[in-house]
């Protein structure tokens, strides 16, 4: 089940703030964050706001009995980590819209790169990106239970052309760009669409990968579910997909403990034959 009023599945802060307007302002000037919605009391007033940078999404709450910022008490009793691409870059933002900087951007002994800083209200940020992959015990923590790595199903596109590939779908797609080994005809690379990651490489006939141009044909369907189906599937249009048929509602009737009665979706093939179907559930 999906709910576009919570969108995010995982954790959700809610943050104290005596001038909810005001700290709407400030976060998106300092932080780059957007507003999502705000709603009011009856009398009017602002009573709180959700708002998100990238996938990180937070609730805005205005200060009352029981609900104190820490320029209020005195105290700061949660912080909150958010992670972006570039570190350096949003420190430089934050900067200049005068946060209180507390840390500078370093390398911290646990792989991280990262600044902290502090907003209107004192409620304490990290900015990080992950630079190694640091087991806890070689920092000196004591671990309790191993970290285990999520399950994820990623699929791996086979294609001729790699670089090509990579710059197609940063254009198409948005993707970034996140680990490439090798160049010219011999790419195999990781990418994610906001965070959903994937994975290319060039054809290997000898291993028996060949990209469905090649082949004539494909096995696998890729479904992209974004927030803007008609947007993403114009936006792939223009970067060199082929249309396989627009973005138009459809209505199913199907069973399971997560039934997806209605959709948009529409469909088209990348450069190398893949099957993209865009789509969005209502």
């Amino acid at each position: 089940m999906r709910n576009r009023s919570v969108p995010v599945d995982t954790i959700l802060p809610h943050v104290a703030y005596r001038d909810v307007a005001g700290a709407i302002e400030w976060l998106t000037e300092a932080f780059a964050f957007s507003e999502h919605y705000r709603y009011g009391g009856q009398d009017g007033s602002l009573s709180g706001a959700q708002m998100h940078l990238g996938n990180a999404w937070v609730m805005l709450t205005r200060a009352s009995e029981g609900w104190a910022s820490p320029a209020q008490s005195g105290n700061c009793t949660q912080g909150l980590t958010i992670f972006v691409e570039d570190v350096d870059g949003h420190f430089e933002r934050a900067s200049a819209a005068g946060a209180r900087i507390v840390e500078t951007p370093h390398e911290t002994v646990y792989g991280e790169w990262q600044y902290a800083a502090e907003d209107t209200e004192g409620h304490k940020w990290l900015f990080s990106r992950h630079m190694r992959d640091v087991s806890p015990d070689e920092w000196g923590a004591v671990v309790a239970h191993p970290a285990v790595s999520p399950t994820q199903v990623s699929p791996m596109l086979a294609v001729r052309g790699g670089s090509a590939a990579i710059e197609f779908y940063k254009t198409a797609f948005g993707a970034t760009l996140l680990w490439q080994v090798g160049t010219n005809d011999h790419v195999v690379a990781g990418l994610a669409i906001q965070g959903s990651q994937f994975f290319l490489a060039d054809e290997s006939p000898e291993y028996g990968q060949r990209g469905p141009a090649a082949a004539g044909f494909t096995t696998v369907r890729i479904e992209l579910f974004v927030d803007d189906p008609v947007a993403v599937h114009r936006q792939a249009l223009a970067a060199g997909a082929v249309e396989r048929s627009p973005v138009i509602e459809h209505e199913h009737s199907v069973g399971g403990s997560e039934p997806a009665m209605r959709m948009l979706q529409g469909a088209l093939m990348d450069p190398f034959g893949h099957i993209w179907l865009i789509g969005k559930f209502l």
